[in-house]
């Protein structure tokens, strides 16, 4: 089958790749460009920093290729390089966080349509960079916990544990939303639902 078959298990694509096959490499990449794309942009300072981050991700996974261990996930290696990476350039510069006047304006905007988990994903932005990152990983990547806790180099109740306060301080942030716009039942009963979903 060739490497750029959808068939094409990750085992598959990575074996191929390891024995130089640029195809099976190739395929990678667009399997997996996007869903990199989406967890850097959001924890990257800029555009371009998060384009970097990918195609830093790629550039070490082709030059390490041999050594990955296909019983293991594709998946989780390349997020757990992507993730090394963010921590790095979070050392070197930290994002901008949002200020109160900036979200309240976005759920102004956003209260009204159905992209509610956009804002939701800009108050965790708020909370901190490992609760952010593990919330990304669990609901946006949809992870197992063992895996989170491979990418984040934590222990598997250290994960349970920062997932448990990163969704309380979450909480918290929309709690503190819904109680600004008190003076609206609609939009404060939208975000105290989001609140009891957590």
């Amino acid at each position: 089958m060739h490497p750029n078959a959808p068939g094409q298990t990750d085992p598959q694509l990575a074996r191929s790749a390891a024995q130089g096959d640029r195809a099976a490499f190739e395929a990678i990449v667009r399997r997996y460009a996007r869903p990199l794309g989406d967890f850097a942009a959001n924890k990257a300072p800029t555009v371009q920093d998060a384009e970097d981050i990918v195609q830093e991700t790629f550039l070490r996974a082709f030059v390490n290729i041999k050594t990955f261990d296909p019983r293991f996930s594709l998946k989780n290696w390349l997020f757990t390089i992507a993730y090394r990476l963010i921590v790095s350039s979070y050392r070197k510069k930290k994002p901008a966080r949002l200020d109160g006047r900036v979200c309240s304006e976005m759920i102004d905007a956003q209260a009204n349509d159905d992209t509610q988990q956009d804002w939701l994903w800009e108050l965790a932005e708020q909370i901190g960079d490992s609760f952010h990152t593990v919330l990304w990983l669990r609901y946006k990547q949809e992870m197992e916990i063992a895996d989170i806790a491979k990418i984040m180099n934590r222990s598997q109740i250290g994960v349970r544990v920062l997932l448990h306060r990163a969704r309380r301080k979450l909480a918290e942030r929309i709690q503190i939303a819904a109680e600004n716009r008190a003076d609206d039942p609609v939009r404060r009963t939208v975000l105290i639902e989001g609140t009891n979903r957590l």
